[in-house]
């Protein structure tokens, strides 16, 4: 009998990774979803990451990260069991564009940007909830989108201070992007045009809001194992994950 592979994933991308796999109808896929906040240090994350991986036993094939570099995040990572394949991109923002051809145009278009989905909505972190957070706020957040708040919940700052820091945050950004893969509803609209006029005040200036159509045709290549050598960096048992892998 073939073994299962098994996706080690940021949880960003659950309900796309979830509803591909329903929708083709694959089983031979397992999942362990990590809290997208791990992000904010990346020391912890590669910490967490191998902690997972090396706990993947003989019952699976392969281990597929749904990552890309983050900020060194998985450098250093390996499988002393399982061979590892992981997507040739430096962030998931490539994943929900479809390609990182598409990431690299918008990014040579619009640098200065920072970029919105909707697992990133109710699954990550931005500055705005955390702004929200750190003043007493939180009732202005979905219940169930409020996954961080051991890492913004902890600390409280006095509204003045608040501002500053995000301020500081948000200072070379001069554009939100809204991925649209099909899934944006109301709620998701209504909280960054709340956010947008928050971040317009702070920062006493405009920042442009655009929505666009996203593609899932990388996160279907990651649940089908379609892996290519464009896309997808490959690592044999015991062979350590590079930064240099994914420059080259």
């Amino acid at each position: 009998m073939d073994l299962k592979n098994i996706a080690v994933v940021c949880d960003v991308m659950k309900q796309d990774l979830e509803k591909i796999v329903k929708d083709r109808k694959i089983d031979n896929l397992d999942f362990i979803f990590m809290e997208q906040h791990l992000h904010n240090t990346p020391d912890l994350m590669r910490q967490k990451l191998q902690e997972k991986i090396s706990s993947v036993d003989g019952n699976y094939d392969k281990i597929i990260l749904g990552y890309g570099l983050c900020s060194n995040g998985v450098t250093e990572i390996v499988s002393d069991k399982h061979q590892i394949i992981i997507p040739k991109v430096h962030d998931c923002i490539s994943l929900f564009l479809g390609s990182k051809e598409k990431y690299l145009e918008m990014f040579k278009k619009d640098p200065a940007t920072y970029y919105f989905c909707k697992g990133w909505i109710e699954y990550g972190g931005d500055p705005y909830r955390g702004y929200l957070l750190w003043t007493g706020k939180e009732g202005q957040v979905p219940g169930q989108w409020i996954r961080s708040k051991e890492v913004y919940g902890s600390r409280r700052y006095d509204e003045r201070t608040a501002r500053l820091l995000i301020a500081e945050m948000m200072k070379n950004y001069k554009k939100i992007i809204l991925i649209n893969n099909n899934d944006i509803e109301n709620i998701h609209r209504q909280y960054l045009d709340k956010m947008i006029s928050f971040l317009n005040e702070v920062l006493q200036r405009e920042l442009i809001l655009e929505e666009i159509p996203g593609s899932l045709k990388f996160l279907e290549k990651i649940a089908l194992l379609e892996t290519d050598e464009k896309n997808f960096l490959s690592f044999d048992p015991g062979q350590k994950i590079t930064q240099k892998d994914f420059l080259k």
